[in-house]
């Protein structure tokens, strides 16, 4: 008995249970239950979200305009779909051809909130803390040096913001797709293949933000994590997706590929290949830790313990006490770039950690991706 309590204790989630219910993963009575009486709440959010467009398509809202082409990058679900990484690569891309790009965000989870607009980096300089931030902003910080990123509820405002004091081409609006406040120029709508429809409704009954058919105000979906999936899965998908969306639009397909280790004691990059073999304690505050841990285990980690924690939560002293009672056997500890940022602490986690650097690579469309980067730097250049 004793044994079995170990072996569970060491393979600990503490994502909240709802969340487990509404991806489906729960299949008991009492969470049938749940989703049945939930799809009352669903149909409420759903006259909710229908109220609120018509109301910035008939002016009873006012929809904003920043002076730079603003490029959004949303998603329809709740959860990680490789949004981020996605981000990371636009930016790169449009720094490429000589663009000065800014992203704002929320700053969700962030632990110190403003009223005002927080400069998390400006071309030379990280300004805040992952306190202030958030630590998607802060991954993104650190990541992209020479690109202006702003947080804040009002997404116009940290964008004006940004333009007084620093020169920029153009915006690229992180998590935007519901915020309809602030106009866009083009809208670019990532679709986890392992996920795509959040358990197939709305909130709270599914984890859908919006209906599928949303996906017509989308320019570009790109689908992510396809190598996760088989090619027939992948192939009914796609139709599925094509369905929703307009004819001029395009769809993309990528994959989340594994680059290299760095170290949080030291910075250094470690090879791959060094995991092979390796007790491996997996810890992750993300939208989809299973692609993460799955992720460790192709790579030859050993998984000994893992901690699953709600996504963008999670305090270090919190994990360090995980770490102590569950690092028997375990060498090293891995985490995600964007987790790094919180509890990257050098020596806070008893044990040598790692961060998993990921970049998003394309596996078919990418000829349509490089026309949107050079339509980008036209918009950014017409005046």
């Amino acid at each position: 008995m004793s044994a079995i309590s170990a072996r569970k204790d060491r393979r600990q989630t503490l994502i909240p249970w709802w969340e487990e219910i509404l991806r489906g993963h729960r299949n008991d009575l009492v969470s049938q239950s749940i989703r049945r009486f939930a799809k009352l709440g669903s149909w409420g959010y759903a006259a909710g979200i229908k109220g609120r467009e018509l109301a910035y398509q008939h002016g009873l809202l006012r929809v904003k305009r920043l002076p730079q082409p603003t490029i959004c990058v949303g998603n329809i679900t709740v959860g990680g779909t490789g949004k981020t990484p996605l981000v990371l690569r636009l930016a790169k891309d449009l720094m490429a051809q000589g663009l000065k790009p800014a992203i704002l965000l929320r700053g969700y989870k962030r632990e110190k909130k403003s009223d005002e607009p927080t400069l998390v980096r400006d071309a030379r300089h990280i300004l805040a803390t992952v306190a202030e931030a958030g630590d998607e902003a802060m991954e993104l910080a650190h990541r992209l040096p020479g690109v202006c990123i702003g947080v804040g509820a009002d997404r116009y405002a940290v964008g004006n913001y940004i333009l007084k004091h620093h020169p920029v081409d153009c915006f690229i609006l992180d998590d935007g797709f519901q915020h309809h406040r602030l106009q866009r120029d083009i809208n670019i709508v990532t679709l986890d293949v392992t996920d795509p429809w959040g358990g197939g409704q709305l909130l709270p009954a599914g984890l859908l933000r919006e209906p599928p058919e949303s996906l017509k105000r989308a320019d570009v979906v790109v689908l992510t994590r396809t190598a996760s999936v088989g090619p027939d899965r992948l192939s009914v998908l796609k139709a599925e997706v094509l369905s929703h969306m307009r004819p001029s639009s395009a769809m993309l397909e990528s994959r989340h590929e594994p680059r290299h280790l760095t170290s949080l004691f030291n910075g250094k990059k470690v090879s791959l290949s060094d995991l092979r073999g390796k007790k491996v304690i997996a810890v992750s505050a993300i939208g989809n830790p299973k692609a993460f841990e799955n992720m460790l285990a192709q790579l030859g980690a050993h998984l000994v313990a893992t901690l699953r924690l709600p996504d963008h939560t999670g305090r270090t002293e919190v994990v360090r006490e995980w770490v102590l009672k569950n690092r028997r056997q375990a060498e090293w500890i891995v985490m995600t770039d964007k987790d790094a940022g919180r509890w990257g602490t050098a020596g806070s986690l008893a044990l040598p950690a790692y961060a998993l650097r990921m970049d998003l690579v394309f596996s078919a469309g990418e000829e349509h991706w490089r026309k949107l980067v050079r339509l980008i730097k036209r918009l950014a250049h017409a005046d």
